[in-house]
Formats: C-alpha cells, sequence, structure tokens
C-alpha cells in the first residue's frame, strides 16, 4: 500500500509537471512571437521568453505545485536564483556538449530536457519551498 507521504509527494511531481509544461510553452510561445516580430537574434528572444516563463512558473509553484503559504516575495530570491542557475547550467551543458565534446545535438537536448526539470523540483521542493519541519508540502491541500 502506498502511504499517505508518497501519495501527496507524488501529486506534488503532477502539479509541478503541469506548470511546467505551462511555462515551456509560454518560454517557446513568447520567444519565437518575439523573434518573428522584431527580428532580434533568437538568444535574446530566448531571454524574454525566460523572464515570461519565470513569472508564469513562480506564481504556478507558490500556488499550485508547492502550495506554499506566505507572501509571493517570501519564496522569490530563492526560486530567481534555482531558475537562473538553471538556466545558465542548461546553457553551459548544452553549448559544452555540442561545441567541446562534439556531441550530437539532439541527444544533448534531451539530456538536458531530462535534467533540468529533476534539478528545479528537488531545488524547489527541498529549498526555495521546503516545507517547515514535519509538514509535507501541501498539506492543506491534502486534509
Amino acid at each position: 500500500m502506498i502511504s499517505r507521504h508518497a501519495i501527496v509527494e507524488i501529486l506534488t511531481i503532477i502539479r509541478f509537471s503541469m506548470v511546467g509544461i505551462v511555462a515551456t510553452l509560454v518560454h517557446v510561445g513568447v520567444a519565437t512571437a518575439v523573434m518573428e516580430l522584431t527580428g532580434i537574434l533568437p538568444t535574446n528572444a530566448w531571454v524574454i521568453g525566460f523572464v515570461a516563463a519565470f513569472s508564469i512558473s513562480y506564481v504556478g509553484h507558490v500556488k499550485f505545485s508547492f502550495a506554499v503559504s506566505g507572501h509571493y516575495r517570501d519564496y522569490l530570491t530563492k526560486s530567481l536564483l534555482t531558475a537562473l542557475t538553471s538556466f545558465l547550467l542548461s546553457t553551459a551543458a548544452v553549448w559544452s556538449s555540442t561545441e567541446i565534446l562534439g556531441f550530437g545535438s539532439r541527444p544533448t537536448l534531451i539530456a538536458v530536457g531530462i535534467l533540468v526539470p529533476v534539478y528545479n523540483y528537488l531545488f524547489g521542493r527541498f529549498w526555495v519551498f521546503k516545507p517547515k519541519q514535519g509538514i509535507p508540502p501541501c498539506a492543506a491541500q491534502s486534509e
């Protein structure tokens, strides 16, 4: 039988994934639209898309994925640090894997596409939105 804690954790991962999918669609959609409408470089458009996606992701994780109490600003610094670190590390990983190590772009993007959400979930769950001692995430929603 699956424990209550495991069920809560699985539901948190599902909510996290849903927010991540929406944020990814916003990221790509905004970047594409900005690039096509303004003609700016794809890298610059990608950064603009990242800002839009971060906004969606942050609010979604505060209110839905981890459903934490408190004000939005309570988690902003840690969330922004996690997102920026993830963005920079994933960009560096893609560049170094393809340009320096000579790996193919598809396997690289697939690997990074799998590792980044795992990194983001773990940092979100155990650092950014870490529940108080003894209280599982989203305990209020599961009662």
